[in-house]
């Protein structure tokens, strides 16, 4: 339960809207009861005056009144009840999808690198999703539950006392026991659509996503048997679910008849007339149509619990590294270092760096050069503040990285990484993502400088050409024109590469580092920082550091390691 009130806590901005659904919603159910109620004694008292032959004197107008103001009274509550709870339902529910993506986004990549897209994805969509029932299918119904069972109490104990313990005990085990029975019976069911919706989301996901290399490898089959497999689950669990609704349905549609009988005969037995008798059995019909919602919630408790926990878990997640309460100072200077840093990925026993120790002072040109693995993009994810050095200091113009905070850190950072990684948008969407206040001349001028804006007014819509699942309708050189315009946009005084120009034809190549060329020689203070094993880039360069095993083996001018035996020969070869 403190998962869900965990929840609830979070819909309190909107709370006036959920209170207003409440009080159209206990409004509205009044007046359900007070319609059958007044009806069937209407009906009662009138066929005794007509038969005792008292017709003429019977108040047709009092009752008759009060049947077409409860029954209009009915029928604008719900309406607005629907609309108030509605509402309020997807205020909440756009305001969570945003709270598990402010939650989410510190968690990358250190500590959701061992969720699946798929799953994130079915978190942000049906978890989210199946918490619609805390707020619409719980709260309201309960408190539009005791108001009416108040409601109906008081009445009772005017018109027909004897008939309120009757009434009012089976309301309980209609509205109350049967709810809970519901909820337990229920909770393993729930529990497996959850699980198995997020498992068959994932599955599809992976399928979608390598369905070209599974085909060329003939492996679609073991995918496909896995998603048929949580599929056949996820129905499992809502065929179980739908069975117990099934079952609650009959047991309400039993009790409500029932508690009509009950009222009556208890009223009568005491000496109650026919019309209040009639009164009494009808306010207990009546007041059974705040039961049935409680016994649907019940039966999605289990569902709504684990989405709950599911959502919860990111919440409870702390990131690699946290930004500070109270970040010192960003400082002018934009000169970075790394002070005796070791560190080792979650999970892993071998370290990805041990005691590195280098620096990049501004208008600096630095490459890091090594095998695969030997800790170079490790330095990268550090500088970016996606993980926390287990040892040692990562500095920004002289302050810590731990006061400044990841975010402080990153302004002056703007990255280009071999993925080229772009949004599924256009061109103008994707660009925004580094200056979203970037005006049109903007977006060009940084077309321009990544040698990106010829091609850019040859797509069928310009800046507002679809650029396809990840970027996939643009060529891989392309792409990385794209993203280095965006780096370009956000104008940051330190570029980050990481083997920028994996993959690329040598024209496309020299395109890329022309265009940096260019941004470098804008401005002496700006610096880059080259992961890289391709030669062509070692001439961007005025210092290499040669990584191994995590460490820094050497240090030095390109043309002075290439005079030295050591790991910069074996990769490089001797430069002339």
């Amino acid at each position: 339960m403190k998962t869900l009130a965990f929840f609830l806590s979070l819909a309190r901005p909107d709370r006036w809207w959920l209170r207003l659904g409440a009080v159209l919603a206990i409004l509205t159910l009044l007046a359900g009861i007070g319609l059958l109620s007044l009806s069937g004694w209407f009906i009662t008292a009138a066929a005794i005056a007509g038969a005792a032959g008292l017709g003429r004197s019977f108040n047709y107008l009092f009752a008759s009144g009060g049947v077409r103001g409860f029954a209009m009274g009915r029928t604008l509550g719900r309406y607005a009840e629907r609309l108030a709870t509605h509402e309020a339902t997807f205020r909440i529910l756009a305001r969570l999808r945003l709270w598990v993506f402010d939650r989410a986004a510190p968690l990358v990549p250190a500590r959701l690198g061992g969720l699946r897209a798929g799953d994130l994805l079915s978190r942000v969509t049906g978890d989210v999703d199946a918490l619609d029932g805390l707020y619409l299918r719980l709260v309201t119904p309960a408190l539009s539950a005791l108001f009416g069972a108040l409601a109906a109490t008081l009445v009772l104990l005017f018109a027909a006392p004897a008939a309120v313990l009757p009434v009012i005990g089976l309301f309980v085990l209609s509205g109350l026991v049967l709810p809970l029975l519901a909820a337990k019976a229920g909770q393993p069911a729930g529990e497996t659509i959850a699980l198995s919706a997020a498992d068959t989301r994932s599955e599809a996901a992976d399928l979608i996503a390598g369905m070209a290399e599974l085909k060329a490898y003939g492996a679609e089959g073991a995918v496909l048997s896995r998603l048929d497999a949580a599929s056949e689950s996820w129905i499992s669990g809502q065929r179980r679910l739908a069975g117990l609704a099934l079952i609650n349905t009959a047991l309400l549609a039993f009790a409500g008849p029932a508690s009509f009988i009950a009222g009556f005969l208890s009223a009568a037995a005491t000496g109650a007339s026919a019309p209040l008798a009639a009164l009494a059995g009808f306010i207990a019909f009546g007041l059974f149509e705040a039961a049935a919602p409680l016994v649907m919630a019940g039966e999605q408790y289990g569902r709504t619990l684990s989405s709950a926990r599911r959502l919860k878990m990111l919440d409870d997640l702390r990131p690699a590294l946290e930004e500070p309460e109270s970040p010192i100072t960003l400082p002018d200077a934009h000169d970075i270092a790394l002070h005796g840093v070791s560190f080792t990925y979650p999970g892993t026993a071998r370290p990805a760096l041990s005691d590195v120790s280098l620096s990049l002072p501004m208008g600096g040109r630095l490459a890091l050069v090594g095998a695969s693995g030997s800790g170079k993009s490790s330095i990268i994810r550090l500088l970016m503040g996606f993980y926390a050095p287990d040892k040692g200091q990562v500095t920004l113009g002289g302050a810590d990285l731990t006061g400044l905070g990841p975010a402080q850190m990153r302004t002056r950072l703007s990255l280009v990484d071999q993925r080229a990684d772009l949004l599924s948008t256009t061109v103008r969407a994707n660009l925004l993502l580094a200056r979203p206040d970037a005006s049109e001349a903007d977006l060009w001028q940084a077309l321009e400088q990544a040698r990106a804006a010829d091609f850019v007014r040859a797509l069928p819509e310009g800046l507002l050409t679809w650029i396809g699942e990840e970027g996939r309708l643009v060529s891989g050189g392309q792409a990385r024109r794209i993203a280095l315009a965006r780096a370009f946009l956000k104008n940051a005084p330190v570029m980050l590469l990481d083997e920028p120009t994996e993959g690329l034809d040598s024209q496309t190549e020299a395109e890329f580092l022309d265009a940096l060329d260019a941004w470098l020689e804008a401005d002496a203070r700006r610096s880059v920082l080259i992961v890289t094993h391709r030669p062509a880039l070692l001439d961007r360069a005025r210092e290499v550091v040669v990584m191994e095993n995590g460490a820094v083996v050497q240090t030095g001018s390109p043309a002075a390691l290439s005079g030295e035996e050591g790991a910069f020969r074996r990769l490089f070869g001797k430069r002339v």
